[in-house]
């Protein structure tokens, strides 16, 4: 099956999800999260691989949760 990956970044004053081309916004860092490890762990349950990814301060990109 595919892998699925959840982006979770800053924007502004809020936090987005972005998956599959689409934003989701969240008014903290952890509950868009906590949103994209639900979202993962819901796809992973359905024989996906899933990741979630986080923006750090200096822009680069670390695994916040992988299914694996």
């Amino acid at each position: 099956m595919a892998s699925v990956r959840y982006y979770v970044s800053q924007k502004g004053e809020r936090w987005n999800v972005q998956y599959d081309g689409k934003d989701y916004a969240f008014g903290s860092q952890s509950v868009a999260v906590l949103a994209a490890v639900k979202a993962a762990t819901s796809a992973f349950s359905f024989g996906h691989e899933a990741e979630v990814l986080l923006k750090g301060d200096d822009g680069k990109w670390r695994t916040e949760w992988p299914s694996a």
